[in-house]
């Protein structure tokens, strides 16, 4: 559903200092005594120093994780994929990760066989969070950091028609709405299609955390595609096209799988003038498979937008 599944495995040390154990064996308790009654003038100073080295099995006094560290495992323990569940009030939506709203409109798509497109803003700086690894930093204290979305819980009731509770103009307009008053990152709004079936729809971005945007995908361009080239080279060429059209870099990457081999067994003719670039998508990725939908994620590090389907 293309949403991403963390490692939560690796969180850092507990601190010592934080929950030292129960007990503590008889030689470090007597070594802890005797400091105590030698330097009893001290016994504030000597606590600090030495309590660490104490409760630590190799004697060397502790660190407290740096706040970085702490955000980040708390972070990643806290991502959940997203579950979607029906109940006597309607569909009861809970998901956490980066971009909590793409990944609850892929679910919806594959459960119901919709085709819902969706597209990131240029993302603001207040967007964003630092991602970087604290196992990185500890060994490149001058390296690069990388930076992520800064979504994160998103939870939602959407009320179910009693008639048509699996109909998209029911669910994904409050969806859409929901995620806007949550507070996560963005704002969307949903654009059914004109010029498809009534089972295509858009969430476009209208604003970041700097303020309004337009979206990229409305950028208006003409391309011309024929079956001499595969699907790879035609989407390749389509997203340097629309780079030199809006000024924002972007790249095709397909699916974003290595044993996907429809680019390279399937061929596009396309013939466009002066439509919005997301017009001449729709009318492209049937020719690769009724089923696919697209996704465009911008990367803030690279300032980079990557083209998928899905």
């Amino acid at each position: 559903m293309g949403v991403a599944i963390r490692d939560q495995s690796n969180q850092p040390e507990l601190n010592p200092l934080e929950s030292p154990p129960t007990k503590l064996s008889s030689r470090k308790f007597f070594r802890f005594c005797r400091y105590q009654k030698l330097a009893s003038r001290y016994s504030v100073l000597v606590s600090i120093l030495c309590l660490p080295g104490l409760l630590l099995p190799d004697g060397h006094v502790g660190q407290q994780p740096d706040p970085h560290a702490r955000e980040w495992a708390a972070r990643q323990a806290a991502y959940r994929d997203v579950e979607l569940r029906r109940s006597g009030s309607g569909l009861e939506i809970t998901v956490n990760t980066p971009r909590p709203l793409d990944d609850v409109a892929a679910a919806l798509a594959h459960q119901h066989g919709w085709h819902v497109n969706y597209e990131d803003p240029i993302w603001a700086k207040s967007d964003l969070v630092d991602s970087t690894a604290p196992e990185w930093l500890a060994s490149h204290a001058n390296g690069r950091h990388v930076f992520s979305v800064r979504g994160g819980e998103f939870h939602a009731v959407i009320a179910a028609d009693g008639y048509f509770p699996d109909d998209p103009l029911e669910v994904l307009p409050k969806l859409v709405e929901a995620y806007n008053r949550s507070g996560n990152p963005g704002r969307f709004q949903l654009r059914p299609s004109e010029s498809r079936p009534i089972d295509w729809f858009d969430i476009i971005p209208v604003a970041a955390g700097d303020g309004p945007q337009t979206p990229l995908l409305d950028t208006v361009m003409s391309f011309d595609a024929s079956p001499s080239d595969n699907t790879f080279v035609t989407m390749r060429r389509f997203a340097k096209e629309l780079s030199a059209a809006s000024g924002q870099k972007v790249i095709c990457n397909g699916s974003g799988s290595p044993v996907d081999n429809f680019p390279f067994q399937t061929f596009i003719e396309q013939h466009s003038s002066h439509q919005p670039a997301r017009e001449i998508l729709r009318q492209m990725l049937p020719q690769i498979s009724s089923g696919y939908s697209w996704r465009l994620l911008h990367d803030p590090d690279e300032k980079t937008f990557w083209l998928q389907w899905r």
